[in-house]
Parts: C-alpha cells; structure tokens; sequence
C-alpha cells in the first residue's frame, strides 16, 4: 500500500452522527463477547505467524484476523478476568495459555529478525505486555516472569538502538512500527530490574524529550496510521511522569459512512485521539471523563464501526475500545 499523509478531517467524508451518554454496563460484556468471538474465529486469518513463516501451522494467537489483535484481546480478557473476578472467563484464559502454546510463541517471537518485519515491534510489545498482565494471575505458567523479563530487555535495546523519528520529514511513524507506541508499551509493562527501569528512564528523557513539542504540534495523521501520536506522546508523559501535559482531543469526529480493510485505519486514529482524556478521567478529572464520555458516546452510536465486518473492524477496534475504559479506571 502506497502511505502519504492527509489531515484527518480529508480520510472521514461524512457529517457527524449524534453523540449519547455511553451505557458502559451494557458495553463492557459487549466487548467481551466480541474479543472472544474474535479469538475463536481463525479464519479468515492474513498473518499466520508474525515473524513470515509460509506454514499452514496454526499457533495460539492465529485468531482475531491477525496475530497481535489475537494477543491484545487476550490481554483485555485477561484484565477483564482479574477485575472482574470471572473465575469462568479466567479457567478459559488459562487453558489457553498454559504448557508450550505461550512458550513456543515467545521463543519464535524473540528469535525473528525483527527489522525486517512489518508488525514489529507493535507485535513484540503486546505480547510484553500480555506477559506483564499473565504474571499477576495464579495460573500463569512459571516462565512467565523469565519470559517477560527477557523480552522487556529484548524490546529495550530495539528502542535504544532504532532511530527516532522513524522516517522522513514528518518523522513519526503511527503504525506498527512506531517507536513511541512500542515505548509507551514497554512503559505501561513496568519493568521489574532496576537496570531495566534506568534504560527505560533514559529512552524517556534522552530520545523523547528533544522532540515533545514537534509530537505535540502534528495536526495530521499518515495515511496508513491507526495511532493518533500527540495522544500517545501525552500518554507516554502521563504514565512516565504523572505529568499532566495541556491534551485537546479537538472536536467530535466525523466518521465515514461505511469502512473496508484498507480503510478501516483512521478509526483506530479517532479511538486512540480519547486515550489522554481517558487516563485524565481515571486520575480524578471531571473535565477530561466529559469529554472522554463525549466522544466515546459519538464512536458506539455507530456500532456497525466497531461491531460489524469482522475483516475491517471487529478483530481489532474493541480492544482499543477497550484500553479507553481501562485508563478511564485508573489502570487497575
């Protein structure tokens, strides 16, 4: 696919749809259903494994249309678990996640040459912190704190030896192969060594910090970008810091009439653009959870966006739905 960059306002061509206090009761098992539909449904499935094996192999995470939307669903079903306290959802998790299926998935993961990959290191960084999430559960395979450990290291030295910005001009890449996205990641992960949390402090003061303002400024996303990167630089700052950096998630959206495969992108964009108000609403804010809600009622008004065609946005957009409901509740 050819990438070029337009304002967003260019990518969504119709007017917006009225917005709707969001009933997050009702939401919250919606998106649930959907995630594990998602993971049952292999097919059909584009990316087999990640790292570009041609094998009719199936591994743990060929669900969800592709790999690392397999991998965030169950993290948000893991979360869901947890919190929730659904020992039914839990024993299903755990089935699923015990004996040589994770390892196996870790160790191909790790192995691959991920320079070369088109996922990476989006893909690396889901699964840290899936292992991350595993490790607070009773029924976690014992490697699992190896595991994420040595795939937090892993992740680390990519971040420290990849440059930033990514390309070009414009620089920032909000993609899979975004650097901030995968720091925001590994951030959110928690490492446990104290070699790892200085490497960490590090990439934050050294890498990000020249380039704050420029993040800050963009008023574009690129074509093929899913990620709205001034929210996730205020994401990065917030859960590095605990610094509230000024955020404006700007108007309601306008949202396209209908979408497909290849334009189901900017979705993703108009998702992740609620992320800081929704961190903001979970630290205390009034304001930012008006807004959160706002713009989240204006997304679920249109459910055929987020849970209809399977291909173009169910695999995928409720577990971003997801993450917003998460931040909005403190990150429990």
């Amino acid at each position: 696919m050819e990438l070029f960059t337009l304002p967003l306002f260019l990518v969504m061509t119709t007017g917006p749809t009225p917005s709707q206090e969001p009933d997050l009761a009702a939401l919250r098992p919606r998106l649930v259903e959907l995630m594990r539909d998602g993971i049952e449904t292999r097919e059909p499935n584009h990316s087999l494994y990640p790292w570009g094996e041609e094998t009719e192999r199936e591994g743990l995470f060929t669900g969800s249309y592709d790999w690392h939307s397999c991998v965030i669903a169950h993290w948000c079903l893991l979360l869901h678990a947890r919190t929730a306290e659904d020992e039914a959802l839990s024993a299903w998790l755990y089935a699923r996640l015990a004996g040589e299926g994770l390892a196996n998935e870790v160790q191909l993961l790790l192995s691959r040459a991920s320079n070369h990959q088109r996922t990476a290191p989006y893909d690396e960084a889901w699964l840290l912190l899936l292992l991350s999430e595993l490790e607070k559960h009773p029924g976690a395979p014992e490697a699992t704190g190896a595991w994420r450990d040595e795939l937090g290291s892993h992740l680390i030295s990519r971040l420290e030896e990849s440059p930033f910005p990514e390309r070009g001009e414009r620089g920032f890449t909000g993609d899979y192969r975004s650097w901030l996205m995968a720091l925001l990641l590994v951030t959110w992960s928690e490492p446990a060594s104290e070699d790892a949390k200085e490497r960490l402090r590090a990439l934050h003061e050294t890498k990000l910090a020249p380039h704050r303002d420029a993040l800050a400024d963009l008023s574009s996303a690129h074509g093929y970008d899913f990620l709205w990167l001034p929210a996730i630089h205020a994401l990065t700052v917030r859960s590095a810091r605990g610094e509230a950096t000024p955020y404006d998630p700007g108007p309601l959206p306008e949202l396209p009439e209908t979408v497909t495969v290849p334009t189901v992108h900017p979705l993703g964009v108009v998702i992740s653009r609620t992320w800081p108000d929704a961190f903001d609403a979970g630290s205390g804010s009034a304001e930012a959870r008006g807004r959160y809600q706002e713009h989240l009622g204006h997304f679920l008004a249109r459910e055929d966006l987020w849970a209809g065609d399977f291909d173009a946005c169910s695999h995928w957009l409720p577990q971003y739905l997801w993450i917003g409901l998460w931040l909005s509740e403190g990150r429990p």
